[in-house]
């Protein structure tokens, strides 16, 4: 996965905590989820727990250079740390610009117990392929509890209620119990599902893959880039397991990501006949409503889709060349959009230009990102700014301006022109006459000869 280009070392970062962290979830941590994710990442993760307080401001924030100088790594080392710590679930990460520049929040999680982490098919199948059988069996014995009960022992153990008495006549649940467990509830942050991003029916998929060749743990190795494929080109999870099955290595189980791409661009490419006419394609009744008709479609189509459907609105036969799926898909995969925005990208540079370039939308992208565009709305409010100031520009530059070079036309050319007469003397029109007659003399005696 590479890295954004917005992940620096003087980008700030703040420390947020969803749970608590003891000693033997630390023990957890440095057992189980090391062999997953590497020394590096563990020392980031266990660092940044030592440095966490309870309450988080965003104003006390570090750069990130204070953890590179910490940990003894750069910024890519960073980086790939960090998306580790993401996909085993120990880590979410957040990312905001204010006046004080781009910073992340770091969002800890404590590690599953030992027996839900067994028990979870990804995270088990990715220590057992980390580690081998003998380690493995080591790891369930070390965590497995053994309780010392023989079966003719009889339990005498009392109940809460044998033992405590309410002081309090308390007919229904006081005020203020129900407001703590309300604010518990609320305050309560939602444990990530594993293997689950963005909504992404994971579980789905991999019993749709159950009885095929892939090898054990490639949906997990490869969930980023699945992920990206499927957001991309809109894939549901029973279309998808057939394109994995078919890109999947029959000798070694391994899927082939470059081949599932192909397989995706074909896949969608053969379904174009059906899905050509799109409602895209008609432009709106209302000025009024054009944004929110926009808004609509970017909202309800994966990039791949509206990318298809936009250049169709011009030409019916016009198609995406591959430069242009290779641009969507780069922008894409630096995640600093979501699929909406990138789709107001698309419609905005199509509509002055008949194809899209790398260049045209790094830059439109950048500048969109400088002005802290982080939604599809926020996209057309700074598309309707730019045009807005794009007219006042021309406008000024189209009116009379100082030092503009007039040229004087002359008298000749003027409109209504009439040569003015010059009145000749005696002794001119005398000079004239004798002129006049030599030139007679002189034709007279060529013509004798």
């Amino acid at each position: 996965m590479q890295r954004p280009d917005t992940f620096m070392p003087q980008a700030g970062f703040v420390l947020t905590k969803a749970g608590y962290f003891s000693d033997f979830d630390e023990k957890i941590a440095i057992s189980l989820y090391q062999p997953l994710v590497g020394p590096i990442a563990m020392a980031l993760y266990l660092s940044l727990w030592q440095e966490v307080k309870d309450r988080a401001l965003v104003t006390d924030r570090r750069p990130q250079l204070w953890l590179l100088d910490l940990l003894d790594i750069d910024i890519d080392q960073l980086f790939v740390a960090r998306v580790k710590l993401e996909a085993v679930g120990l880590l979410r990460t957040y990312t905001q610009v204010d006046s004080l520049g781009r910073y992340y929040a770091y969002e800890l999680y404590p590690p599953v117990r030992p027996d839900a982490f067994f028990k979870d098919d990804l995270l088990g199948l990715l220590l057992y392929d980390k580690v081998g059988e003998k380690r493995y069996d080591e790891l369930v014995a070390q965590f497995s509890l053994k309780p010392v009960r023989r079966p003719e022992w009889q339990e005498i153990t009392a109940n809460f209620l044998d033992v405590f008495r309410f002081d309090h006549n308390l007919s229904g649940e006081p005020s203020a119990v129900v407001a703590a467990k309300k604010a518990m509830d609320q305050n309560q942050p939602q444990l990530p599902r594993l293997g689950n991003g963005e909504g992404y029916d994971w579980e789905l998929l991999q019993s749709l893959l159950a009885n095929s060749n892939i090898q054990s743990g490639q949906l997990a190795k490869h969930q980023e880039a699945l992920y990206q494929i499927a957001g991309f080109y809109g894939i549901q999870p029973p279309d998808f397991a057939r394109l994995i099955s078919r890109a999947t290595d029959v000798m070694t189980g391994k899927i082939d990501l470059n081949a599932l791409r192909r397989l995706a661009e074909q896949s969608y490419t053969r379904q174009q006949p059906q899905t050509k006419a799109q409602p895209v394609a008609t432009k709106p009744p209302k000025v009024a409503s054009a944004d929110e008709a926009l808004l609509k479609r970017a909202k309800s189509m994966p990039p791949r889709q509206f990318l298809t459907a936009a250049k169709q609105a011009k030409n019916d036969r016009m198609y995406p060349a591959n430069n242009e799926l290779r641009a969507v898909q780069s922008l894409s995969e630096r995640n600093v959009f979501d699929a909406p925005t990138i789709n107001i990208l698309i419609d905005y540079i199509l509509r002055t230009n008949d194809s899209i370039n790398q260049a045209l939308m790094d830059a439109i992208a950048n500048s969109w990102l400088k002005a802290n565009v982080t939604s599809p709305e926020a996209a057309l409010q700074q598309i309707h700014t730019f045009e807005e100031q794009k007219a006042t520009g021309k406008r000024r530059f189209q009116s009379p301006t100082k030092g503009v070079r007039q040229e004087k036309l002359p008298d000749w050319a003027k409109e209504g022109y009439q040569p003015k007469k010059k009145k000749v003397s005696e002794a001119d029109r005398q000079t004239l006459a004798a002129q006049l007659e030599k030139l007679r003399q002189l034709g007279d005696k060529g013509g004798t000869k």
